[in-house]
């Protein structure tokens, strides 16, 4: 049956980073044994579509954990134009991440960075026997993670807790560990009890113009979900940080909007001003949050509550399966199939 293979693995996710976080020490081990002594300059992570979003998020991320530099390029941008990225005299430790751990253009970035860079290469991916996993210096696979659909879902959030665990290691340990850790059951509890709420969504508005917000650590996450909605549903979506909303494109918001907002605590106060503000041009409104704010009553239309406690950096796994859900329901209700969008496939190459 159409979208079944999707919808299974959206419920999935939260037990393959139960069994992820279960193996936290293990990860940790072999991270101290590689990086022991600090021997980089910078970190970066590499991937391509919906990986390249996981990377992004990955960085910022690491960056507020470990307080060391790091950023994500997509893998064609490392190689056609690494010149412009990268710097000869730095170290760099290298994170590739893709599903397959087959994707050609981060098969090549992985060859322009040994060749020209002075790199240690970390592989993150779904298959363990991958050239990718072979091909680096060290891997940490993503295990039960085999997904049937075309469309990357619970590989994503998986990997980019790999990414967590990866910083933790690295960074302040014990404070992040316990927050990990309790992402399994707070993502499955929340995801059980609330998408009802996007369900009544799909009932009451349309999601064919959809902008997705989301600053910091929500960006990438926000750019996967505005992704999910143009892969599965055949959706116009753009995704940005919340601020850059005011501008262009709020010229085209309207009744036949939809504007999803991932409220950090970090943009909180602006973030609300700016839901408002699209409640006034007459879109509809969605807000994830950890908490309920008084001015939802007046601002949201639907709210997705997960996460209270939670860190910022990252609450975004637990918003992401809501976005996934939404689009592969709304592709069951155009008649397609999330499963198998067209034009897509699940290795892409030129």
């Amino acid at each position: 049956m159409p979208g079944t293979a999707t919808l299974n693995e959206i419920a999935e996710q939260f037990d393959v980073w139960k069994g992820l976080v279960d193996d936290i020490d293990l990860l940790i081990k072999d991270v101290e044994q590689n990086f022991q002594a600090k021997e980089y300059d910078d970190v970066v992570f590499v991937g391509a579509g919906s990986s390249w979003h996981a990377a992004t998020a990955a960085a910022s991320s690491f960056r507020s954990v470990t307080g060391e530099m790091a950023f994500s390029l997509p893998s064609s941008e490392v190689c056609y134009f690494h010149r412009n990225n990268l710097k000869k005299e730095r170290k760099y430790i290298f994170v590739f991440m893709s599903r397959s751990g087959r994707t050609p253009e981060t098969e090549q970035a992985l060859d322009v960075a040994r060749k020209n860079y002075r790199a240690s290469t970390v592989a993150i991916s779904c298959d363990p026997a991958s050239p990718l996993c072979a091909e680096c210096d060290m891997a940490f696979p993503v295990k039960n993670c085999v997904e049937e659909s075309v469309t990357m879902t619970k590989s994503f959030t998986s990997m980019l807790m790999v990414t967590h665990m990866f910083a933790a290691a690295l960074g302040e340990r014990y404070a992040s560990v316990n927050h990990l850790e309790q992402l399994p059951e707070e993502g499955r509890a929340a995801f059980e009890m609330q998408r009802r709420v996007a369900d009544r969504l799909l009932d009451e508005c349309a999601v064919e113009r959809t902008t997705v917000l989301g600053g910091g650590p929500f960006l990438g996450v926000a750019r996967e979900c505005a992704l999910k909605l143009e892969e599965m549903a055949l959706a116009r979506t753009e995704a940005m940080p919340p601020m850059e909303f005011l501008h262009g494109p709020r010229a085209a918001a309207d009744a036949s909007s939809l504007i999803a907002l991932m409220m950090s605590d970090s943009g909180r106060d602006a973030e609300l001003k700016i839901l408002k503000a699209a409640k006034r041009l007459g879109a509809k409104t969605l807000v994830m949050s950890d908490r309920k704010e008084k001015d939802f009553d007046d601002s949201a239309d639907y709210a997705i509550l997960t996460g209270r406690g939670t860190p910022e950096l990252y609450r975004g796994m637990l918003y992401a399966p809501f976005m996934q859900y939404l689009g592969a329901k709304a592709a069951l209700a155009k008649g397609l199939d999330p499963d198998n969008p067209p034009n897509i496939s699940r290795v892409t190459s030129l």
